[in-house]
């Protein structure tokens, strides 16, 4: 046997492992994702949340998109049931998880978002962006479809044609933002130093500064200092105050009291 012909019989021999290897790592790849949505179910059944949001999320990372919307609509349960701080990382969390699915077409995913527009879970209430989100998942389950005909009489005509043609951008792949911004919990650069309650609602007192929802301040950074911030605020509780920083993506979850 001459050397180019030995040589080409090793490389092809190399090729042929290494399709193989491939092939073997995707399926212990694939048994690893179903043992952990195995085990998520399991949890859930058992009535062990936090646990099963764990399993779901580690399978959702290999791009599993019903892991993904499984860790979103436990933590969505979770949230009916939670108050406060924890409630609002819970919402948050779980509709970006829910938004990541819908947008890869999971239909299951598109009613869930449909339904947080219809209820204002977590979001603000915004029927024609419903309505959008079911006829996207009713384009690929067909069940939905009485789901969408209930929602459609909620709308004026103009309403509907609007979220048929919001639907249409959705189905080419022209997703919207996200419907819930992402949410951090403190910011060592703001501080709040107290909360008061009054006939108009509540304030807080943030850097140094008044604020209400609603309001928008310019503050310096505690303890950094460096240039002003434009802080504004989303929500005040009892325990928390929900702002954003402008050109910043995340809203921050401030504890009020540190509660």
């Amino acid at each position: 046997m001459n050397m180019k012909k030995l040589t080409c019989q090793i490389l092809g021999a190399l090729g042929w492992f290494g399709a193989v290897t491939t092939v073997l790592s995707a399926q212990v790849a694939d048994n690893a994702t179903s043992e952990l949505m195995a085990e998520g179910n399991a949890f859930v059944s058992s009535g062990k949340l936090d646990a099963a949001v764990w399993a779901y999320q580690q399978a959702a990372k290999t791009g599993n998109l019903n892991a993904t919307f499984a860790a979103g609509e436990v933590l969505l349960l979770q949230a009916q049931t939670s108050t406060g701080r924890e409630r609002v990382l819970k919402l948050a969390t779980g509709l970006g998880y829910v938004f990541c699915a819908a947008t890869n077409r999971h239909p299951q995913a598109c009613a869930e978002l449909a339904c947080a527009l219809q209820n204002g879970i977590g979001v603000q209430t915004n029927l024609v962006c419903a309505y959008a989100w079911l006829a996207v998942a009713a384009q690929r389950d067909a069940t939905l479809r009485s789901e969408l005909d209930k929602l459609v009489v909620r709308l004026e005509p103009a309403e509907i044609l609007q979220a048929q043609r919001i639907a249409r951008d959705y189905l080419a792949g022209h997703w919207p933002p996200p419907v819930a911004r992402p949410v951090e919990q403190g910011d060592p650069r703001l501080q709040i130093q107290g909360m008061t309650v009054g006939d108009h609602g509540a304030l807080i007192i943030l850097n140094g500064g008044t604020l209400a929802v609603g309001e928008t301040i310019h503050v310096r950074p505690a303890k950094t200092g460096g240039d002003k911030l434009t802080v504004s605020c989303f929500a005040i509780a009892p325990d928390h105050a929900l702002v954003a920083v402008a050109g910043e993506p995340n809203l921050k979850l401030l504890a009020i009291n540190n509660r």
